[in-house]
């Protein structure tokens, strides 16, 4: 699925940059990794759920 129209990037993509971020990576982080920038903005949202989702998981992870 594409999250990102401007940039054309996917869902895939993000959680790949996503998970190779540095831990409390914000999206300025996911863009840089991915060669890109924000541009309409659209997109933020989306992108700030998923690194929210990816803390919440890795945490959870690292707890049990």
């Amino acid at each position: 699925m594409i999250v990102c129209s401007c940039n054309v990037l996917s869902d895939s993509q993000i959680r790949t940059a996503i998970a190779s971020a540095t831990p409390r990576a914000r999206i300025r982080h996911v863009y840089a990794s991915l060669c890109c920038a924000a541009k309409c903005g659209r997109c933020a949202r989306t992108i700030k759920a998923m690194l929210e989702d990816h803390i919440v998981a890795s945490e959870g992870a690292a707890a049990g």
